[in-house]
């Protein structure tokens, strides 16, 4: 059997915070902007539309 070694990785570089944060805000601007300006709602299959179970009577609008 042959010995082998493994380097340990002590630390694993992680994005900067502040660009986390910039990245969040543009991807929630742009969502709010689209649905606020352009009515866009995104792809009819996106998110959950009605959580509640089949069973479960629903109330028509």
């Amino acid at each position: 059997m042959a010995a082998t070694t493994f380097t340990l990785v002590t630390t694993v570089p992680r994005p900067h915070r502040l660009a986390t944060a910039v990245r969040a805000i543009r991807a929630f601007g742009g969502a709010a902007a689209a649905v606020a300006l352009l009515g866009d709602y995104g792809p009819p299959g996106a998110g959950v539309r009605d959580p509640r179970p089949g069973h479960i009577g629903r109330v028509r609008d």
